[in-house]
């Protein structure tokens, strides 16, 4: 069986899109912190620089180098997963695409301000979301090859 890629897939394009341009976004919060806490490059908050910080300023910083960190670490696997489901499920895809993208939102709000305990208030959104793509495109590929 021939895979199509119908107009539908675009809903999964533009889940994809959000999710690197979050990615993006959050990395740019990085460059932020940097400037406000003079953390300099190639300082990743326990080199020199931050050795200056203050007990308070280092953890805030680490703080929001973590969150851009951990977004770094998952989104390929995110988006490949997230490309694969859509090939069969476009819509089901972005909707699994868009409650990662809010658990992630969630995830960096609650980690930045809370710390790393907060994380369980977006990491459910986004393990859920994350298994419902590794599971709609293992299922469907399953159909089309394995059980067809």
């Amino acid at each position: 069986m021939a895979i199509v890629i119908g107009a539908n897939f675009g809903y999964t394009v533009l889940a994809a899109a959000g999710i690197a341009l979050q990615c993006f976004v959050t990395g740019l919060s990085v460059v932020g912190a940097r400037k406000k806490y003079n953390v300099a490059y190639p300082d990743n908050g326990g080199g020199r620089f931050a050795d200056k910080l203050s007990d308070a300023d280092w953890v805030a910083f680490n703080n929001i180098k973590r969150v851009s960190d951990n977004y770094s670490e998952q989104v390929g696997s995110v988006l490949v997963m997230l490309l694969a489901a859509g090939m069969f499920q476009p819509k089901i895809a972005a909707g699994f695409g868009a409650v990662y993208m809010l658990g992630r939102f969630v995830y960096g709000r609650a980690y930045v301000a809370k710390g790393p305990a907060a994380r369980i208030y977006g990491a459910p959104l986004m393990g859920i979301s994350f298994m419902g793509l590794i599971i709609t495109a293992v299922y469907n590929a399953a159909l089309v090859t394995v059980l067809a």
